[in-house]
Order: structure tokens, then C-alpha cells, then sequence
């Protein structure tokens, strides 16, 4: 079996996250991984959350359906006030990115595709002594048939 990446979701949403992290921040020496979070910073990671896709069936034979993902990050951490300032506002301005784009029709390119929202806020997941981890849940909805 051959699997076609390029039109796989959680290749579109890649491609769409690529987009807004570029316009949050100026270090274009990132990664999004699938399912991977490296110790490195300045590392993401998106992963598939398993859930039950099908939220509608409708007569018609159109099926409304859901993906969840986790969105990871791997940040730098301290003591320091406004380094760990940094990560929150990345996530609250990531969030409304997010949230701007739903409203104004900017998705991801995925066939059918209605919405994406962030489920959660970014928050604090895990902390070393240099790094921590972010995460923020992302759904996107999206029409099969009909």
C-alpha cells in the first residue's frame, strides 16, 4: 500500500501550521514533526489524538466528521519573568491566528474542510531546567459526501 502524503489531513495542517508559526516568530529554524518532540527548542510537534470522527450523518448520505490533534512545542525555560512571558503570548497569539482565520474562511487546504478552532489554550505541559513543552488541542470539522 502507497500512502499519498500530500493529501493527507495531517499533512494540509502541517502546511497551514508552517504558515502561522512563520508569521509569529522570525527564527525560521523550526520543525513540525508528526508524533515526534525532539529536546531541541524551537521544536513541534503535531499528533493525531484518537477519537471518534463521525459527529453527523445526514439523509443525504453527507457525513460531518472531526480530527483532533495535539500541538506540541519545545520551548526555552527559565527563571526569568519574560522568557517564560514569550511562550504563553507564542500561544495566545498562535490562538488567535486560529481563531481570525476560522472566521475569515483562511483554512487548512483539506477537501471538505468547514472549521479549525484551538480546543484549549497553549499551557505548560513539562518543564526541565532549560526547556519546556506547550501544548494547545486543535479540531478541524469536515464534510464527506453530499
Amino acid at each position: 500500500m502507497q500512502i499519498e502524503l500530500d493529501n493527507a489531513r495531517i499533512s494540509k495542517l502541517r502546511e497551514y501550521l508552517f504558515k502561522i508559526i512563520d508569521s509569529i516568530i522570525a527564527d525560521k529554524k523550526y520543525q513540525i514533526n508528526a508524533n515526534m518532540l525532539s529536546n531541541d527548542i524551537n521544536n513541534y510537534s503535531l499528533d493525531k489524538i484518537p477519537t471518534a470522527s463521525e459527529v453527523e450523518q445526514w439523509v443525504l448520505g453527507v457525513e460531518i466528521h472531526k480530527d483532533i490533534y495535539l500541538f506540541r512545542s519545545r520551548m526555552e525555560y527559565s527563571q526569568d519573568v519574560i522568557d517564560n512571558l514569550k511562550n504563553v503570548g507564542f500561544f495566545e497569539i498562535f490562538e488567535s491566528i486560529i481563531h481570525s482565520n476560522n472566521k475569515k474562511g483562511i483554512l487548512p487546504e483539506i477537501d471538505g474542510i468547514e472549521t479549525i478552532k484551538c480546543l484549549n489554550c497553549g499551557g505548560m505541559e513539562d518543564a526541565t531546567i532549560n526547556t519546556c513543552e506547550f501544548a494547545v488541542q486543535l479540531q478541524i470539522t469536515y464534510r464527506i459526501g453530499g
